[in-house]
């Protein structure tokens, strides 16, 4: 039997009544065998093709819109394919059009041909938009399981569970331990602890719980040892005990107010509800020349449902505690309520879905830094209740963390409370074959969860930084949690929450948007990528230069010849990559000298270099020769007119060039 390590405290013929919570519904799955008929198909048109052709291009260029419209003009005829269908959606996707992407991304999915795999997750995003949650998880699983992950296997990271690693507590018998239930502690100033035990102090027991024959539950003090054991064991003085339950305190950070839990028993009655029932309810106590006087039941607790285990936030503000009351999702949930300086209470507030499951959430504590403890056997764990936390991360979301593993085991854990020098305290029923609870010391303190993701974003053809590059850090369900500016480097650093994935997107004016999707990084672990953009087709022009485009450096010839440096080749490999990532572009190859020398002398030398540089693409990049001419100027062409100024060593240098024109058509 579990002894008040939930909300039940059962007295005589009283017991709590709950509905059970884990209904479980048997759901009947129903396959249904779809036969698609194959149906051979010529093929369409050279104009139906041409219009496919232009759709690409504006899609391409980001016109999404336009290529939407052109994609679904050639559906409307007759035209379809998988690739028209998977860019139709994506038009509607990246304008948060769902529903029209989910359609077409259903049409693609039904060519039954391999699709890229972010497909799977933008498809499962959009299911997820239209509250198809069971088919967006087994398409965001397919998206999961196509991910190669250090590490992880594709089931862990669906719902994987986040923990605190396991050496950063280390767990002792507390040293107070009787042989019935003791647990539930709190700080009672510094120097000591306020608990819950059975054990019995009198010279005669004359009460005793029917449940388990054991003596009721008090409250007792305990004095902190300087290895964090407790020694001292003292009922606690006052009138705070009574002759039936009490439990689980928290006390005013003035040390002048005690709020516990009870029995719906106070100035000597026993209160029921319709059915009979008696319920938990939350009292105070103010001190009193060393004792705890003036017992007062709070306005915030009911005679249908039970109210428990209360915690005060470090500034005394509000006060945490468990309840069964209406609203709750499962056998009891968490709450809160504000504590005006009037002696008040505000509206109650029930701490929402994230925290609270179907199953049991309880025992909240507050540390001094304002993190949520609490108990659940909701959340996945290791068995039984669990101990997790509530922090915040980079991104101001809510996380809920399990503490893992000595403070989590296969058995109830509960009642954990911690302070910043490392002392903490942890009720188990962990190894005792009664299940009667323990008290445990905690040493150690809570390790902050972040992990570091950092990257470059670079042009892929002259592989220099794009410093106007924007970086935006989306999550699994596309919404973007952060956004920044690449540094003078191209460079970026991010702090993020570990053990999630991202969707990384680089964008930059004049290039096509990069997504590539981060697999969790381990806690304190660090993830460098490298984000290479494509020149958006859109910005090359009739006429332009690609040596500006591409920043270029100069190409260097052999002294007095036209024979390539090495240096070169690189500059060159930068020119070989436009022409094939742009098979519609045609290249012109000018060749400039400076004034230096006779006309006649430099005319050649540029044809030379002209031709030198032609024969260098076309052998290099096994580029088609239609596609590129080369033409020497000599002296005829410069930019600065050096024959009536006298031009310095680097006006000379400008004048020295190669530019590489763009020619569009044939």
């Amino acid at each position: 039997m579990k002894f008040l390590s939930d909300l039940t405290l059962c007295l005589q013929e009283v017991e709590w009544s709950t509905q059970d919570s884990s209904n479980q519904k048997e759901l009947t799955m129903k396959r249904f065998l779809l036969t698609i008929i194959l149906i051979a198909f010529s093929v369409f048109a050279w104009s139906q093709e041409g219009r496919k052709e232009r759709a690409d291009n504006a899609y391409s260029k980001h016109a999404f819109i336009t290529a939407g419209e052109m994609y679904q003009s050639l559906i409307d005829q007759g035209y379809e394919s998988a690739d028209l269908y998977g860019k139709l959606g994506n038009t509607f996707y990246f304008n948060a059009r769902y529903q029209e992407a989910l359609e077409a991304y259903e049409k693609m999915l039904s060519f039954k041909t391999g699709v890229p795999k972010e497909y799977y997750f933008r498809y499962g995003q959009c299911l997820r938009v239209v509250g198809k949650d069971k088919k967006a998880e087994k398409y965001l699983k397919k998206f999961y399981q196509s991910l190669s992950v250090d590490n992880h296997t594709p089931s862990q990271l669906i719902g994987e569970i986040n923990t605190l690693a396991p050496q950063d507590y280390v767990l002792i018998d507390a040293r107070i331990n009787s042989e019935v239930a003791d647990f539930g502690t709190a700080f009672y100033g510094e120097d000591k602890i306020v608990f819950s035990s059975a054990r019995d102090t009198g010279l005669f027991v004359s009460r005793k719980d029917k449940w388990n024959a054991m003596p009721f539950l008090k409250l007792y003090t305990a004095t902190i040892n300087p290895d964090g054991t407790l020694s001292e064991v003292e009922k606690l003085e006052g009138s705070v005990n009574s002759k039936f339950h009490q439990s689980t305190a928290a006390l005013s950070s003035d040390g002048k107010t005690l709020y516990f839990t009870r029995n719906n028993f106070n100035k000597g009655k026993f209160g029921k509800d319709e059915r009979g029932i008696n319920h938990l309810k939350i009292y105070k106590a103010i001190l009193d020349n060393g004792s705890w006087k003036y017992i007062e039941e709070l306005s915030i607790n009911g005679e249908d449902y039970s109210t428990a285990h209360p915690a005060l936030s470090p500034d005394g503000k509000y006060l945490y505690f468990a309840s069964d009351r209406s609203g709750s999702l499962g056998d009891s949930d968490l709450f809160r309520v504000e504590l005006k300086s009037d002696g008040e209470f505000g509206a109650i507030e029930h701490l929402g879905d994230r925290i609270n499951t179907p199953g049991k959430e309880s025992f909240p504590f507050i540390d001094q830094d304002g993190n949520l403890y609490f108990s659940s056997n909701g959340h996945s764990g290791f068995g039984g209740l669990d101990v997790f936390v509530v922090v915040f991360d980079e991104f101001g979301r809510e996380q809920i963390v399990n503490l893992n593993q000595p403070i989590n085991s296969a058995f109830d854990d509960f009642g954990f409370a911690t302070r910043k020098d490392g002392i903490g305290y942890l009720s188990s029923n962990r190894g005792q074959k009664d299940g009667f609870d323990n008290i445990y010391s905690v040493q150690g303190t809570k390790t902050k969860l972040q992990a570091t993701l950092c990257g470059q974003v670079l042009d892929s053809i002259s592989k220099q930084p794009i410093i106007s590059a924007v970086i935006e850090l989306r999550n699994s369900d596309n919404q973007v949690l952060t956004t920044v500016t690449v540094d003078d480097q191209g460079q970026f650093c991010l702090p993020v929450w570990p053990l999630e994935g991202y969707n990384l997107r680089a964008v930059a004016s004049g290039f096509e948007h990069k997504e590539i999707w981060i697999t969790p990084i381990a806690n304190h672990g660090k993830r460098n990528v490298t984000l290479e953009l494509v020149k958006d087709m859109a910005v090359f022009k009739e006429g332009d230069d690609l040596a500006k485009q591409l920043n270029l450096n100069p190409i260097y010839f052999d002294f007095d010849g036209s024979g390539i440096r090495k240096v070169s080749e690189i500059e060159l490999a930068k020119v070989i990559a436009v022409l094939k990532k742009y098979p519609e572009f045609n290249l012109k190859v000018n060749s400039h000298t400076d004034s230096r020398g006779s006309r006649e002398y430099n005319l050649s030398l540029s044809e030379r270099r002209a031709k030198s540089t032609v024969d260098f693409i076309i052998e290099k990049g096994k580029i088609n020769p239609n596609r590129i001419k080369g033409q020497g100027y000599g002296e005829s062409r410069p930019l600065k007119d050096c024959e009536k100024t006298n031009c310095s060593g680097q006006e000379h240098q400008l004048n020295r060039r190669s530019e590489f024109k763009i020619v569009l058509g044939k």
